[in-house]
């Protein structure tokens, strides 16, 4: 096994552990995605059973999550191996006493740090750095000539070389019980000096390998584990978990790994036990050799095979280490998440009130718990809110999946001028004003003049330019004040509308849209400084004109098939239907309706396209709806819709 590559002291393996184990093991795995919800303390205390037992503070590690991301850091004063060689050979010094040679040399790893991003709940990735030192001190000898005699004397020489290593990796889920995971060996290497030649055989060896690695669950809560190495080296275990009750939980695992390096086949076993609960998880695990382990070897075979892993090599003792994990979870608990969601329909800036009423997206919610859970959803568009917009709440069953409607408030300050893609972020809050969760989806923004051809929606566009209109038919009828003033108050509306509609005709055309398509309509004041307009600018200008002075107005919608429609306007002359005969004694020329108060009056029928004068418009809108609307039941058979502008 190459340096510091899959070998591990946790004895328990990434692919399962609870959100209390710390996964800072970056030996087998640098795309780790840690389950820790926030923060996470580990500290690793142990000994090795040489002739002496020795113990020490294996590692300190601090993990953060962010989201989908995942830091950690981790200090291994323990990750250290030395060894000391005193060669038979020696020689007689100045002092004329025989003294031999010796060496010293010293390999750690001092620190570490590593990050992995969760792109959902299939890939995950991650690097990792760790720093090294490695110091090499040699005895050599000088020589010294007196008197015609060759004296010996030995120097030491010290020598230390610095290293960083960093590797990358990927682990996948492609079913729910089934992890894969590959990861580089020494992908990375960087010295921070050269060394002199001699010392260069001594540097631990920096094969570049690959891990690969596969965590298979035959049955709930029970593990199979296997890691293997390209440099032919492997690692084998079972793992499975007990839950005790609430958070608790135990778990127990055992690994056989085999080492090229080392003997026999399988080399030893790394046995774990653990206990977790949502704040901390204590556990003991270890290292137990198959081969009897010496404390004296060669410097010759020391020479040839040199180090490949400073806590695992041949010349490692039995290991027994005592693990404390700690998590602080400052985060609020996660109760809901998105499943998905879809867009209902396009935004058009000029329906302020229509997304009031009806929404224009839906989500599909999933509780995470075993309690309802009361769900405030809230959405914002980008170009158009200004701030999140709160939708009705929604109350999800446990572990179930609801569906939740966001709806939304159009400012009137909003003027798009080009239609374009925005994107609408969708929240879900349930007991804290963090979100629960967070789901972006592109929604399609129109322009201010985009319609979606439902004449329903055209009063839109009769009430966004009230403020021009109302300017524009004071200005008229001022000049008609001495004639209005002598009208009966029963016919004053009539004339109104009469006097308003003939001023218009005077300065428009009829247009038709080149593009042959309903999706473009004009605002009142476009269509007059523009002078034209088609059949829906002109019945917008004209009701918007007249319903600015108080004339109540509808819209009349001729649907065909195959083929665009047709709308003009209706007017509600406010005379009672007694009264009709003050206008006209054709009964065919108007129709008896209820207004917005739930009285009947009388309603003229008025084609905006005819811009001749008022008596001939009345007289085409008329004889069109009395043919369209009355004769062929168009009304009854749904051909023909009268739709109030209120």
């Amino acid at each position: 096994m190459t340096a510091q590559s899959s070998f591990g002291l946790s004895g328990l393996w990434p692919a399962f552990q609870s959100e209390t184990s710390l996964l800072n093991s970056y030996e087998s795995a640098p795309s780790n995605f840690s389950l820790l919800k926030d923060w996470g303390l580990m500290l690793s205390y142990g000994g090795e059973f040489s002739n002496e037992t020795n113990s020490n503070l294996y590692l300190i590690s601090l993990s953060k999550r962010l989201q989908e991301h995942n830091l950690s850091i981790r200090y291994t004063p323990g990750y250290q191996k030395e060894f000391f060689f005193r060669p038979i050979e020696s020689y007689r010094g100045i002092d004329s006493l025989l003294q031999s040679l010796s060496s010293r040399f010293s390999y750690k790893e001092v620190f570490g740090f590593g990050y992995s991003y969760k792109f959902n709940n299939l890939i995950s990735t991650g690097l990792n750095f760790r720093y090294f030192t490695e110091d090499f001190n040699s005895e050599i000898l000088d020589i010294n000539i007196i008197s015609d005699s060759l004296y010996f004397s030995k120097i030491n020489r010290a020598e230390k070389n610095n290293f960083w290593k960093g590797d990358f990796g990927v682990t996948f889920y492609p079913f729910e019980k089934l992890f894969l995971s590959i990861n580089s060996v020494n992908l990375l290497i960087m010295d921070e000096k050269k060394i002199s030649g001699q010392n260069e055989i001594y540097k631990m060896k920096r094969e570049k390998d690959a891990l690969i690695g596969l965590t298979y669950s035959p049955i709930n809560n029970y593990y199979f584990n296997f890691i293997y190495e390209t440099d032919n080296s492997l690692e084998a275990g079972l793992a499975g978990s007990l839950k005790l009750g609430g958070s608790e939980k135990l778990s127990f695992g055992a690994a056989l790994f085999h080492d090229k390096l080392q003997s026999p086949f399988f080399a030893g076993i790394v046995p774990a036990l653990s206990f977790s609960t949502d704040l901390f998880n204590i556990s003991v695990s270890g290292v137990k050799y198959f081969s009897e382990r010496n404390s004296i070897q060669s410097f010759s075979e020391f020479q040839n095979s040199g180090l490949n892993n400073i806590i695992n090599n041949k010349y490692s003792f039995d290991k027994l280490i005592l693990t404390f994990g700690f998590t602080l979870n400052t985060l609020p608990e996660r109760l809901v998440k998105f499943g998905s969601v879809e867009v209902l329909k396009d935004i058009y800036p000029t329906f302020t009130d229509d997304y009031l009423n009806t929404p224009f997206a839906v989500g599909y919610v999933i509780n995470l718990t075993d309690n309802p859970v009361n769900v405030k959803p809230s959405s914002h568009i980008e170009g158009i809110n200004n701030e999140n917009i709160h939708s009705p709440f929604v109350v999800i069953p446990p572990k179930d999946t609801g569906k939740v409607f966001f709806y939304t408030m159009i400012p009137d300050t909003v003027k798009k001028e080009k239609t374009g893609i925005s994107y609408a972020d969708f929240y879900l809050t349930t007991v804290n004003e963090t979100s629960d969760d967070k789901f972006q989806k592109p929604v399609l923004v129109n322009s201010k003049n985009a319609w979606d051809g439902k004449v329903t929606n055209l009063r839109y566009f009769i009430k966004s330019d009230y403020d021009f209109s109302m300017g524009f038919t004071k200005q008229i009828l001022s000049k008609y004040k001495n004639i209005l003033d002598t009208l009966s108050e029963a016919l004053t509306p009539f004339f109104k509308a009469k006097i308003i509609f003939n001023n218009l005709v005077k300065e428009i055309v009829y247009t038709s849209d080149p593009r042959a398509s309903s999706e473009h309509v004009q605002f009142p004041h476009e269509t007059i400084k523009l002078k034209g307009g088609d059949c829906e600018d002109l019945a917008v200008c004209c009701s918007s004109l007249l319903e600015s002075v108080g004339i109540q107005t509808a819209i009349v919608d001729y649907k065909k098939e195959k083929e665009m429609g047709h709308v003009n306007i209706l007017i509600n002359t406010g005379l009672s239907p007694i009264e009709a005969n003050l206008i006209t004694g054709n009964d065919q020329k108007y129709l008896i309706r209820k207004s917005s108060t739930g009285i009947d009056e009388v309603w003229i029928p008025v084609e905006t396209t005819s811009l001749t004068n008022f008596e001939s418009a009345w007289d085409i809108g008329s004889g069109k709806f009395f043919i369209d609307a009355i004769q062929s039941f168009g009304i009854s058979k749904g051909n023909v819709e009268i739709i109030d502008v209120y």
